[in-house]
């Protein structure tokens, strides 16, 4: 009889304990349903992957930006839903999107779920030829020629970059001459080009 007793009292107290670690565990989840639909919203807004990353530019649609981890590393990111909360060169953010990245240059990140600024100014310092690939492009310089003379040559350069265009280039001015044995009879000797005319050689007589 006082075993059974005993076997029942423990068996009470293995179903006590193991009542009471049940209802320990559902209270340590989570049961803020904003919690969980925060969760449920960063999910469906594709926001899956993050990076940090630093502001080169900004322009109406999106930004150019460098990782943190990798400097030289640009790729450009379009505005989520918020668009352009106030984005600016140096600024340091993070970025949520869905992972995907096109392998161009500049990388393109996928869909954005959320831009956030994390600082106003970064410790990473943007290197100059981002910069200079960001704001000195090519075809905003103009180059038209003013004047040809025999001695010379005047040019008129328009560059509209906000970093001046590192432009070079030479230029050589030719001069059509006749060629000696140029005599307009008998047989041609190679073709007209724009610098001269072809020779010819004289008739036998």
């Amino acid at each position: 009889m006082k075993k059974k007793i005993l076997i029942v009292c423990v068996i009470i107290i293995v179903l006590g304990i193991s009542i009471i670690v049940l209802f320990q565990h559902n209270a340590l989840r989570p049961q803020n349903k904003d919690f969980i639909k925060e969760d449920d919203t960063l999910e469906k807004s594709n926001m899956s992957s993050t990076i940090r990353a630093v502001v080169v530019k900004v322009n109406e649609k999106g930004l150019y930006a460098i990782g943190i981890e990798n400097v030289t590393e640009l790729f450009y990111v379009g505005f989520s839903n918020e668009g352009n909360i106030g984005f600016k060169q140096g600024q340091e953010i993070l970025i949520y999107f869905d992972g995907m990245v096109l392998e161009t240059y500049p990388a393109q990140l996928g869909k954005v779920g959320k831009i956030e600024i994390l600082k106003e100014k970064s410790d990473i310092s943007i290197p100059d030829s981002v910069l200079r690939f960001c704001y000195s492009l090519r075809n905003n310089v103009n180059v038209t020629v003013s004047e040809l003379t025999n001695s010379g040559i005047l040019l008129t350069i328009t560059d509209t970059n906000e970093l001046p265009y590192n432009y070079s280039n030479k230029y050589i001015i030719y001069k059509k001459v006749k060629n000696e044995d140029y005599t307009g009879i008998g047989y041609k000797i190679g073709e007209d080009t724009k610098n001269s005319i072809a020779g010819y050689t004289r008739n036998r007589t």
